[in-house]
């Protein structure tokens, strides 16, 4: 569950799940991007960053607004295999959840609910898998899980979509999660991957969204460059930081291929890993790069003193203004691009005579507003806190093969 609920902190409010308004598969999914990547990113309400919903649609799903079935799709009953299908694409439901849900199919998207749920009103959407040939279609509350190639050749993103909202009776005393929900929630992956092509093709569960598949080749020409580099510009004029060089001069230098490394991650949630590059035993990160349309894309480059971490499923970055001034800012990366959207930025200024020691600002360091020193060291403890998350796994480079 708890990969539900970080979902629903960072993501959008689509509170009827699924994949949204899916067309026919090999049209563009309806949903428009710009609205998609503002709402996987920010914590706005409901009411300013949910799309108006389609005609017959409601956009709650609690049971003051109880869900229409007609919005729903088409009511699809599993064959003797548990396999259901949209018609262009099958999942298959696990025998010992018989009973226990209702599948709805529309075009491109099968969408799975808990039963009992569902029928007291609480819309009860567990899960939806849907499929577009948009790249800006991931995030938020759908995350790319592999790639589907149809008959004729053309390829589509697959999505699994998770609620934003609570959809199962929360009134009764205790409100939790009730099992057959859970147990639908639970496995939502493993369905997922059970997904064939109905009139041929192939689906390949986690196409598209490994480090290894989409920056490998890369990683290589870094590692290559960094160790033939002859200066720090030879790095900069590459795309790559200057500290590479930098850190082999000096009285304590450091062979970057062996104290450097790259890292793969889905470090923004929307299902495809991005690649950072560096130090092994800080963290510290050098440069980070993207996906973007399926290719790698050079997002930002860090320095000695102007470096990036990551922190669970955020991007810091530590800036050293001066002496005795340092600043933290917060970034979440959008999916599918290079932009980084910034959260807030917290100031330690330990100067004499500094008007403001500890602040916050929401608008990029244009603004200041100050903080308590409780109150900062509580906002860098939030930055820095990164839950279950595993941390950064290295290759170094003079492994990279």
């Amino acid at each position: 569950m708890k990969k539900k609920l970080l979902l629903a902190v960072l993501g959008a409010t689509i509170v009827l799940a699924g994949c949204g308004s899916n067309q026919a598969p090999a049209q563009e999914v309806s949903t428009d991007q710009s609205a998609q990547q503002e709402t996987a990113k920010t914590e706005e309400s409901e009411q300013s960053t949910a799309e108006p919903a389609a005609e017959g649609e409601s956009t709650d799903a609690g049971a003051e607004g109880m869900i229409e079935e007609e919005s729903l799709g088409e009511e699809v009953t599993p064959d003797e295999n548990g396999v259901v299908s949209n018609g262009f694409m099958s999942i298959t439901m696990p025998k010992e959840l018989d009973g226990t849900y209702l599948v709805y199919a529309r075009d491109g998207e099968i969408d799975v609910y808990d039963k009992e749920s569902n029928e007291k009103g609480f819309g009860g959407f567990a899960f939806g898998v849907c499929v577009t040939d948009d790249y800006g279609q991931y995030g938020g509350m759908r995350k790319k899980i592999g790639e589907l190639t149809d008959k004729d050749g053309q390829l589509y993103h697959v999505l699994l979509s998770v609620p934003s909202d609570v959809q199962w009776d929360y009134t009764v005393e205790g409100g939790d999660m009730p099992a057959a929900y859970k147990a639908l929630s639970d496995a939502d992956r493993d369905i997922a991957a059970t997904l064939q092509p109905v009139e041929g093709g192939e689906y390949v569960d986690g196409a598209g969204t490994k480090g290894e598949e989409i920056y490998g080749e890369l990683a290589k020409e870094i590692a290559e460059n960094i160790k033939n580099a002859k200066d720090a510009t030879e790095l900069e004029e590459k795309q790559l930081s200057s500290v590479y060089f930098a850190m082999t001069q000096g009285d304590t230098p450091k062979d970057p291929m062996t104290a450097v490394g790259v890292s793969y991650g889905d470090y923004n949630i929307d299902g495809v890993d991005e690649m950072v590059v560096a130090d092994m035993e800080s963290g510290e990160v050098y440069d980070i790069f993207a996906s973007v349309n399926g290719k790698p894309a050079h997002v930002a480059s860090g320095y000695f003193r102007d470096y990036y971490k990551v922190c669970g499923y955020t991007f810091a970055e530590y800036v050293s203004e001066g002496a005795g001034v340092s600043v933290i800012n917060v970034y979440d990366l959008l999916p599918n691009s290079t932009e980084m959207l910034s959260q807030y930025s917290v100031k330690l200024d330990e100067t004499e005579g500094a008007e403001q020691k500890y602040a916050v600002s929401y608008d990029e360091g244009k603004t200041w507003e100050d903080l308590t020193e409780e109150d900062y060291k509580q906002r860098v403890s939030n930055i820095e806190y990164v839950g279950d998350w595993e941390g950064l796994k290295f290759t170094a480079l003079g492994d990279v093969k």
